[in-house]
């Protein structure tokens, strides 16, 4: 999917899993393409119930959502121009090749307060 931000505001990259028939999982949010397991560029992660704050890479990336509905989308505060690219996000469905992986493509725009 395709998200568009402006610098200095937030921005909120959706993600979902299907928890009602997996229960919590362990989910991860990355840079760049997704591995084959795992995350990239690991921005943080969750064991489905909470952040696992060790993994946070920082205070920026926020999981603001309903966890017990199994959304895990990832909100970026304060954005800047760094912060555009591919994200991706991996939810570790237990089985073979079961993850349910979601890749996010940011565009950041110049707010309007840095137009001379």
């Amino acid at each position: 999917s395709l998200v568009v931000g402006q610098t200095g505001q937030n921005v909120t990259l959706p993600c979902k899993y299907d928890i009602k028939t997996n229960g919590a999982v362990y989910v991860c949010w990355g840079r760049g393409e997704l591995p084959n397991r795992k995350c990239n560029n690991q921005l943080l992660s969750t064991d489905g119930h909470k952040v696992l704050e060790e993994t946070r890479a920082s205070s920026r990336y926020q999981l603001l959502g309903r966890l017990d509905e199994g959304d895990v989308s990832l909100t970026i505060l304060k954005l800047t121009e760094e912060d555009a690219g591919r994200y991706g996000c991996r939810a570790e469905i237990p089985g073979w090749f079961n993850d349910e992986k979601h890749h996010v493509d940011l565009t950041v725009e110049r707010g309007e307060k840095l137009l001379r």
